[in-house]
This record gives C-alpha cells, structure tokens and sequence, in this order.
C-alpha cells in the first residue's frame, strides 16, 4: 500500500514538473533519424506559435493543464529533459548541463541529442537571463552547444551588432581570462547567431565575421555560419523552447522551396545562393522538384569568395551525406571537386561528420578515410581528432584516436593534439604533462603543435 501511494505520489510530481516545462514554453521534439542525432547536428529554434491565454491547471501550473497534454505520450525521456530545463529555470545552466551529464550516461539515445539539447539550453538560459555575462556559465559538455545556443538566444532576445561593434561580442570572456577553447567556441557560437540576426541570409551575416580582428575569430565565425547554413539545408528538426521568432527552416526568402532545400536569402534565391529569378517556370513533376533540390543542396558553396570556401566545405559533409546516404567515397569524391582551397577541409569535415554517424566509431572511420584520395587521407583523419577532442574539450579520446591511426598520419595527428591543448590550457606545463602521455616517439610532434617546440 505504501509503494502504490510513493509511486502515485511520484507520479504527480513528474507531471508537474512536465507541465512546469510546457507552462514555461519547453517544447520538446524529438528526432526519428538516428544519422540526425549522431552527426553533430544541433537541432534549431524554430517560431513558436502564439501562447495561450494563461489559465490555473488542476495542477495549479499557470499555461499548460493535464486535460491538454496527451500524457500517453509522455515518456521518461521527456521527463527526464523537462527536469533539466527546469534546473537552467531555476538554478542556472550549468547545473543544467551537469544533470544533463548524469542523464545521458544512462541514456545513449540521449547523449546522441546531447547537442541540440545543449544549444537549447543555451537559448533557454538567454531567455531568462538577456546578459551575456551566461557565456560564462556554459561549459565544453556535448561540443559546446550550450555557448553556440546562448549566442543564437542573445540575438532571439534582441540583441543588436554590427562591423564595428562585432569584436565585443566576445572580447569580454577574453578580458575575463577565458582559455582559448572558451573563445574559439563563443566566435563559433557567434555565427550560429549571426544568421539568426540576418534572418537566415548569410549574404548579411558574412560580413559581420569579416570584420572581426583575428583570423582565427573570422575563421571560427564562418564556421558557425555554414554549419548553421548547412543544418536548414537539409531540413533538421528542432527544439522549441519558446524564446522568439526563430529561424525559420522552410522560408527565409521570396523564391519556393523544395522539401531539404529551403531558401536562406533575400528575394528568389535558393539554398545555393543562386538566383534564378522570380519568374522562371516551376519544376514539372515531383521528382523534377526533388532533383532541382538536390542539386541545390550540392552546389551550396558555389559564388563564394575565396575566403570564405574553407568554411563552407568543411560543413558541406553534412549535405552531401544527407544526399548520398552513409557513402564516405561519393562525398570524398565531390570534396575533390571543391576548390583548391577548400579541399583539406571538405575533407577534415567528412571525417569529423562520418564518425557522428557512426557513434564515434574509430576503425570505422578510418578505413571510410581511406576511400578517398591518398594525399587527402591525413586531412580525414584530422577530423577525428577534432570530433574526439571537442566532445568535452578533454585530450585523452583524442590521443587514444591517434594511436590507431596508419603511421605516416601519426606525428600530424599528435600535432594537432598539441594545437588543442594549446587552445584548453594557457600554461605550458599542463600542455607538457598531457604530450607526455602520447606514444614516445609523438611526443616532441604534440608539442610542436602547441607551440612548445624548443622550450
């Protein structure tokens, strides 16, 4: 008698801590395609409809009531995220993102959403808070989501910027001391937030990146702009926590759409950037619709400056595996096709996609590299090290990555363990200890990479 009143007493309080997240605007979708939740791909906001007039719920929750919330469709799952939101709510995004830690320990399917989720809880946090002083609580758990999220909520909640006022977006975590990861992330971050700025239109969004001091900022910047121009290109699914307009995936423009190629520009041009103006004849059938789209899809860094062709193919990989399917030599073979200049990092963007695909799958990986062209393979490979590092910004899966890796690729892969120890400590002497653990002959490579050679 007394476990049926504990478990009914439980009962009640997951349903309100649900119907605290709904009253709260948590909406939560959640993804079919296990390639979408596995490939780094976040999940974006999208417009949330207009709230419903506030009314007292037989829970006493204000908004949302148990007679409107289909509760056979409430799964453990969604209590379980709905409890991390309200931990952002009510006790700040960190330990949110501590609980969502724990959570996703226990739950794969979980830790694959961990991302989205993150960004999510980056855009909530913003909601509430409107500082970008939040920057400062978010932490490196599931590939920084949470600095990338909170950047695109700065601008949901009206934040402004422009070219000369571009660089304070992120100066403040610099005079704080920030390490270098922190930074790299909140330029990232900032790109993801600039084509919520510009509406989808990364003709708009470019330039702001372009004005920022640094190479690296610019860099880190164009990243997030194609990344996130790449994400609405293949239509991904979203997490609406009700914090503004959004963006919204299906129309950023005057021109039609065809389904997993949606418009991002101004007047009639498509998911490629290419206008073909507002009177050309539309397709003829379905399927001459879907070709149109898929070739749009292909062709989405064509036009580009030079200087911006890096960004765009590193993050053209999720496109082109969302239009090959789980075929790393048809998407090694359209990287070779990429400008000059752009190949290493079609290439580097492939490896790091491919093994989100794969659930971090190394051997996997790296016989998938070794589909394309030989003088390329090394770049692929790199893509590990970024995917394994990123995760936590902790070095140990990286360095375990690159002891499997074909020897020759080794003393550049130990090299760009070093690059990223550089960017997680600003001390030499956590830099040396963690070379160190590399294999003996690596060690004076990781170093290298961190700028320690000699020293």
């Amino acid at each position: 008698m007394k476990s049926t009143r504990r478990a009914s007493v439980l009962k009640y309080a997951l349903m309100g801590l649900v119907l605290a997240a709904v009253a709260a605007g948590v909406i939560l979708r959640h993804r079919d395609s296990a390639y979408a939740a596995q490939t780094l791909l976040p999940l974006q906001a999208t417009p949330p409809a207009a709230p419903p007039a506030a009314r007292p719920s037989a829970s006493g929750v204000s908004g949302a009531s148990a007679e409107t919330l289909d509760w056979t469709r409430v799964t453990e799952r969604d209590l379980n995220i709905a409890s991390v939101f309200l931990a952002a709510r009510d006790r700040g995004v960190r330990v949110a993102l501590d609980s969502l830690e724990v959570l996703a320990a226990a739950d794969p399917q979980l830790r694959g959403q961990g991302h989205p989720l993150a960004h999510a809880l980056g855009r909530y946090a913003m909601s509430h808070r409107r500082d970008l002083a939040l920057l400062g609580e978010c932490t490196p758990s599931f590939q920084s989501g949470c600095f990338h999220g909170a950047l695109e909520g700065w601008f949901l909640q009206g934040g402004t910027i422009d070219e000369a006022s571009a660089d304070r977006i992120c100066a403040a975590r610099s005079a704080r001391g920030a390490r270098g990861f922190e930074l790299l992330e909140c330029w990232h971050g900032l790109g993801h937030g600039l084509m919520v700025h510009a509406g989808g239109d990364f003709r708009q969004a470019l330039p702001i990146c372009d004005a920022l001091d640094q190479a690296q900022a610019r860099r880190e910047c164009y990243d997030g702009i194609f990344m996130e121009r790449a994400i609405r290109a293949i239509g991904a699914t979203s997490v609406n926590v009700g914090d503004g307009p959004g963006m919204d995936h299906a129309a950023h423009g005057g021109g039609s759409a065809s389904a997993g190629a949606h418009n991002h520009g101004s007047g009639s041009a498509s998911a490629g950037g290419h206008d073909h103006g507002a009177d050309a004849p539309p397709p003829a059938s379905a399927s001459q619709a879907k070709s149109a789209a898929r070739g749009e899809m292909a062709r989405l860094c064509d036009g580009l400056a030079e200087r911006h062709q890096p960004s765009c193919w590193a993050y053209q990989p999720i496109v082109l595996f969302r239009l090959h399917g789980l075929n790393p030599a048809t998407v090694l073979r359209a990287c070779d096709a990429a400008p000059a200049v752009a190949v290493a990092s079609c290439y580097q963007g492939t490896g790091k996609q491919f093994l989100g695909a794969v659930s971090g799958d190394a051997p996997r990986m790296i016989a998938a590299c070794g589909q394309g062209d030989r003088a390329h393979v090394a770049d692929c490979l790199m893509g590990g090290v970024e995917y394994f590092t990123d995760l936590q910004w902790t070095i140990e899966p990286g360095i375990d990555f690159c002891r499997q890796v074909p020897g020759e690729a080794r003393p550049r892969c130990y090299g760009m363990i070093g690059e990223r120890l550089a960017l997680a400590h600003s001390a030499p002497e956590p830099i040396r200890a963690a070379c160190r653990q590399v294999e003996s002959a690596f060690v004076a490579a990781c170093l290298r990479g961190a700028g320690l050679h000699g020293r």
